[in-house]
Parts: structure tokens; sequence; C-alpha cells
């Protein structure tokens, strides 16, 4: 049994993760083989006398297994490729929370149909309704509701053209949308009517949309920080965040307690404790169940069905399938008496989840859900002596530090270094005392409304003192621990290091220590030229001790969101309320393009944080020089605000053009005859008209990036003269490494 859960797992993990998605007719013909595998296995297995070669065969065709179910499903949700301006008729149900935000309204569909009339389903057919749903997020125009959770409709919708991936230091959205059953994002037609086919008598979502529009009407909680109580409140309850802000967010990362907000397997597991410990009391007392059952038995079952509803309340999110899928394992071993089976009772839930949910071991949360879990069975599960619950609790949260650092490194590049002390504080009061009174309050509510107001203001009393102290712990200047991008090998390095450092027993343990060093250790990494677009062009330089970005102002922030991801992407640490600025008029009063310059600073372990910031109009000087790069200034003239420059480091010399009117450029252009540039880097709008003679400047096998795309009579002459070309909005993002001495 364990060869053939552990093959299934196996299997779906590498077709999802490894193998491409599948096309027609081969996930169907996988799903057969599949079906076929109960009998090719039992008539192979009386066969086979026991020993390795029964166990291989298991294990190869249970992995057959897997990979029929998995690249079926990655088949199922991959993206729909819908014409742009096409009408399209939609029919599923409205799922989930409307999104409102200044220009418009979002909201989730479980899609049943989609063809180019109201009965043709030729793009998608749901087949199978009951097992991995297919959402489709559709925006409208109109910020009031026009949909409601639970009603099955028939819209008509267009195709929403998807920006790429503009930013080497953000998320991958393509991989999101994935792991969400996200197979596309449309908008609703204008004009066009809703059909309504029915709609469910009472839906969760819509209990969680009145808490939404509840929690959204509340004031301020006064916290520290400015910080509200209420939206982490809602978040604990229903699993929406939507009114969390960047503050908050900021916060619970540099404190390390985002999985907090995020209702998983910690909040269920809690809920359903403390349910047990408060029903085990009353079926003790009841004679007719202990005379037939356990009372843990009774107590347990009553722990499941509340965190059934809990989960219900929450969305049925997709963590909180899992981690309803895992409660339900235990329970299940537990009833049956096998509860000691703890590792099998593991690898059971982790095959099941996987199943349930093939994509889901594309999100960071399912890999720190299963190897929390197993770092604590690792940690606790083997002692045979008895030990204090603070003792465990203590042993418990720094292997969980330790044990969970790698990931995040690897994967979001830094770590919180006050993890270990916050959680310790935070989780036994989130989940046995907020989280229950809020529910409390919830059920009440419900019936009572504003006269459980006194409750919901204790609840919020205690998450103000949660946030202070949390405020306090982020506010050290070395709350997180930023490494940058980090290999493969230092992942599996780590993961080694982590095994032997908290195996009691092994000799050398800390020696565990050493094989964490290379992912842990900063290095200073991608240093050059970042091209990016969003709007507008977004132009970064990175060297080893200060970093250089040209864009639009984004006042009032000193470091814009997009900046920040990069930097962190890059190992730089921004330690809060401690960065010197220096002349921010300029960026809030920037006409045009400002230039940002961060200086960088490093510690005794050579990690980079950020130590000044200073702000200037991009045309405020004729020449200046960083430590990598010369900027010369080509103004229009009359125009102090409007100019394009040059930018040499090494032996590259390249020519910025923000210039989107023919008059400007013509005007620069007359001073520029003898000048010759290795690329020419284009900032002006979609399809604006740009001087042919700009390309006169370019060096034979010189090219062209352009943040949008070119007008047609310019992608015409380029394509004529066999000029390279890069649109930003259309390929990516654009890196040009420094040359050896241009830092």
């Amino acid at each position: 049994m364990w060869m053939w859960v552990s093959g299934v797992a196996i299997g779906i993990i590498f077709s999802v993760l490894v193998l491409p998605a599948l096309t027609e007719p081969f996930p169907t013909t996988l799903l057969v083989f599949a079906a076929l595998f109960p009998v090719v296995t039992g008539l192979s297995w009386s066969r086979l006398k026991p020993g390795p070669y029964r166990v291989t065969l298991v294990v190869m065709l249970a992995s057959l297994v897997g990979l029929a179910i998995g690249g079926w499903v990655k088949y199922r949700l991959s993206p729909w490729e819908l014409e742009t301006g096409s009408t399209y008729y939609l029919s599923g149900e409205v799922t989930g929370i409307p999104r409102a935000n200044r220009f418009s309204t979002g909201y989730r569909l479980k899609a049943d149909c989609l063809g180019r009339t109201q009965t043709d389903c030729s793009v998608f057919h749901n087949r199978i309704p009951v097992l991995w749903p297919v959402l489709v997020e559709v925006s409208s125009s109109q910020r009031k509701p026009v949909l409601i959770p639970g009603q099955r409709v028939q819209i008509q919708v267009q195709n929403r053209v998807s920006r790429v991936n503009t930013n080497p230091g953000a998320f991958n959205v393509e991989r999101w949308l994935l792991s969400s059953h996200i197979v596309a994002r449309l908008k609703l037609k204008r004009g066009s009517t809703i059909q309504q086919s029915g709609k469910a008598w009472f839906t969760m979502d819509r209990v969680r949309a009145r808490l939404n529009a509840y929690f959204s009407q509340s004031r301020d909680s006064g916290s520290a920080d400015n910080l509200s109580a209420y939206p982490v409140i809602l978040a604990l309850l229903s699993g929406d965040r939507s009114l969390m802000t960047d503050q908050h967010w900021a916060l619970f990362n540099r404190t390390g307690t985002t999985h907090l907000v995020a209702i998983s397997g910690l909040h269920v597991g809690l809920v359903a404790t403390m349910v047990t410990l408060l029903a085990m009391p009353l079926f003790r007392r009841w004679r007719w169940f202990t005379n037939r059952y356990p009372a843990s038995h009774g107590a347990l079952v009553l722990a499941w069905l509340a965190s059934l509803v809990y989960c219900g309340l929450a969305g049925f999110a997709i963590p909180t399938q899992r981690a309803l899928i895992m409660l339900s394992v235990y329970v299940a071993l537990k009833l049956t008496g096998r509860a000691q089976h703890l590792w099998f009772g593991l690898l059971v839930a982790l095959c099941i989840v996987l199943v349930w949910d093939p994509v889901a071991c594309l999100s960071l949360g399912f890999w720190l859900s299963f190897s929390a879990v197993y770092l604590i069975l690792w940690l606790i599960g083997g002692n045979v002596s008895a030990r204090s619950k603070i003792s465990q609790w203590t042993t418990v949260q720094l292997g969980l530090f330790i044990g969970l650092a790698p990931a995040l490194l690897w994967s979001v590049h830094s770590v919180s270094l006050v993890s270990a002390f916050t959680n310790a504080v935070a989780i036994p009061l989130i989940g046995f005392v907020v989280v229950p009174l809020a529910l409390v309050w919830c059920a009440l509510w419900a019936i009572l409304g504003e006269q459980v107001a006194s409750l919901l203001a204790g609840i919020v009393y205690l998450t103000d003192s949660l946030l202070w102290l949390l405020h306090q712990f982020s506010s050290w200047r070395y709350s997180t621990w930023s490494v940058g991008e980090r290999s493969m090998a230092s992942l599996l390095l780590a993961m080694v290091g982590v095994l032997w450092l908290v195996s009691a027993g092994l000799p050398g343990r800390a020696w565990g220590m050493v094989l964490l060093l290379p992912i842990l250790l900063p290095q200073v990494q991608g240093k050059g030229l970042y091209i990016m677009g969003a709007g507008s062009g977004r132009i970064l330089f990175q060297s080893e001790h200060a970093v250089w970005s040209l864009s639009k102002s984004h006042w009032p922030e000193p470091v814009a969101h997009w900046q920040a991801q990069l930097l962190t992407h890059w190992g730089v640490m921004i330690p809060p309320e401690s960065l010197t600025l220096h002349a921010t008029k300029q960026l809030w009063l920037a006409p045009e393009k400002v230039l940002s310059e961060f200086n960088l600073h490093k510690n005794f372990l050579g990690a980079r944080h950020l130590g000044t910031a200073s702000y200037s109009h991009l045309c405020d000087r004729p020449h200046w020089q960083t430590a990598a790069v010369k900027f010369t200034r080509y103004e229009v003239e009359g125009r102090q605000e409007r100019c394009a420059l040059a930018m040499e480091w090494g032996q590259s010399r390249w020519l910025y053009w923000p210039l989107d009117t023919i008059r400007d450029q013509a005007a620069v252009l007359s001073d520029m005859a003898t000048e010759r540039f290795d690329v020419l880097l284009l900032d002006v709008g979609k399809g604006k008209p740009v001087e042919p003679a700009l390309l006169s400047l370019l060096v034979p096998d010189g090219k062209v990036i352009s943040i949008k795309p070119l007008s047609e009579a310019m992608s015409r002459r380029v394509a004529d003269l066999a000029i390279p070309v890069h649109v930003i909005e259309e390929e990516g993002y654009y890196y040009q490494p420094f040359t050896d001495g241009a830092d």
C-alpha cells in the first residue's frame, strides 16, 4: 500500500511540474489507461512473488496512473486560446465574492459551457462537474454588482489581453492562474443581457459577501502603525483578504506571520482541536454514547463537522480543501484505531490531495504545509521521554523556522528572523482565542445583529494588541533576511542540512549548519541593465553598491512596490523606517521621468541593504556619471522637461528615447546627426509615430527595444532594414549584464 500511494503521488507531481501540457487525444487515452490500472495490477500481483520485483511493478504502474491523472488535469486547466474582440457565450455558476475597485468589479464563474452562440459549447464543455472545476475571471465596468454568488447565468464575454511578466522580481502569474484553476480572464460585453437559469437558495459565498460589506464599512480601530484590525478579523473569519492594505502585508511578511491570515491547515487544525477539547467533557457525561463508542470518537466527529463549516465559511478555497482532506484522513485513522500510523496517514493525505487537485503542487503553500506537518512529526513524534508542553512548543517553533527557511529563501528570497518568536505568541492567540471568538460572534451576529457589537470590540482589542506586538518585532532592522535568487543545488544541500540538524541521535548535528551556508549567505547577482514596462518604461541599473531607476514618479512611496520586488529579488534588504531620503520634492513635482538613486550599504556578512535614496528630474543635468553608467542629456529646445538620454557603460552606448511627438523628436535629432548608438530604446505611446531618421543613429548591427508595439509604418521600416526588435509589452523584460569593468 505504501508503494502504491507513493507511486501515484510521484506520477502526479512529475506530470504537473516537469512534463509539458498534453493535447488531444493523449489525455483521454491516459485516463482510459488509468481506469485499467486496477485490472492490470490484480492480474500481475498473483503471479509475482513478494520482493523487489513486485514492489517495482506497483510503483511503476502507480506512477503511470499519476502521470495520467496529472496530465489530463493539466490539459483540462490549460489557458483558453480566444480571439481578441470576438464575443463568446459563457454559461456557469457565480462563485466567490465580487471584487470591486475604482474602475470595475471582478467575478469568478465555474464554467460549464463556452461557445460562439447560445447553444454552442465547442470551445469548452464541462463533462466532469464534480472534480477539477474550471474557473473564469470576468470583469465588469459597472461598480455595482451585476452577478450574485450562487447564480447560474449565461453571459456574453470578450477576451481580455493579459500583460506578460515585465518584472523578474514579480511572482509567476501563469503558474498562479493554473494552480487556482483559472483558464481565462474575460470582460463582460458592454450592453449585453444576463440570462439567469437558476439560483441556489443558500450559499456560503453570500454570507461571506455580507461580512465583507459589514467590515468594509467599519471604522479603523486605531491600532499600531495605523493598521486596522477589521481586515485581519475578516481574513480569519472568511478567508477574504481584499480589505488588507500593503501595510498589513508588509507587517506580516517582516514577522513571518503571513500564513496566519490565510486560512489553511493551521486554522482548521486549531479549530478542530478547540472543539475537541470543549466536546470531550460533554461526551464523557453522555452514558448512552460512551456505552457504545469512545467519547473521543464523538468529539472528533463533532470537530470534523465544525471544521467543515469553517472551511465552507472560507469559501472552500484550495488551502482549506487541502486542510480538510488531511483532517479527514486523521479522523479516519483515529476512528479505525490506526492513529499510530501517522507517517502512512501523511502519505495518504498527500496522495488524496494530489488526486483531488493535481495542480496544487504548483503552489508554495502546498509544499510548506506538508513540510511543516512532516517536521512536526519528525521533531516530537518519536520522543521516548515525557517533555513539557512548553518544551515541545519551543522545539516545534525553532524546528519550523530552521526547516522552512531554505524553501522560503529559494522561492521568495527572504525569511523572517523573528518568525519563531512571533509565531510562538501569535498562533495560540489567533487559534485558541481570536478565531473561536470571531466564529461565535459571526453566528450571533447573523441572528442578533449589532447587539453583539461588544463581543466584536473585544476581538478588535485582542487583534490590535497582536498587531502592536508584531509592529515592535518588525521595527528591528534585521527582522528579515534577504539573499536573492538561489540555485536548486543550494536548496538540496540545505534540505539535507535541515534533516541532519533536526534529527536526534545523529553524530555531528551541528555540521548540518554548514550545508545551510550556500543558501543563507548573501551574494551579489544580476548586475546590469533591466528594462521593463507597465504603461510606461521602467529602466533600472544595478551595481554592487547602488541601484538607479528611471520611471514615472512613484510619489508618495519612496520605494515603489515594483522596485521593492526587484530589490528583494536581488537580495537587497529594505529596513523599515530607516531609509534616509534626499530631494523628495523632485519626486513629488517631477513633470516627466524621475531618476531614483538608491545607495546600498553592506554589513559584516556582506548583506546589502538600502541606506539612502535621492531623486532628480531626468533632464535636470546635461552630464552626470554613476559608478557604472555615464549619462548625457539631449534637450528639446525651449522645453527643459523634455529630453532624450544617452547611456554609456563599458563598450555599450544606448539611446533612451521618451519623446512621443514628431516636433520634439525633430528638435533633438537636429543636434545628433553625428551620434551613433548600439541600441535604441523607445518609450513612446502605443502606435505613436517615430521619426524615421532616428534609425540612422544605429550602428550596423544595432537593435531596437520598444516598451510598446511599434506603429505600422515603423514596423515596416525596421523590417526592411532587418533590425532586431524586442517589444517589452509582448516579449517581457529585457536584461543586459554589465561587461567586465563596467561596474
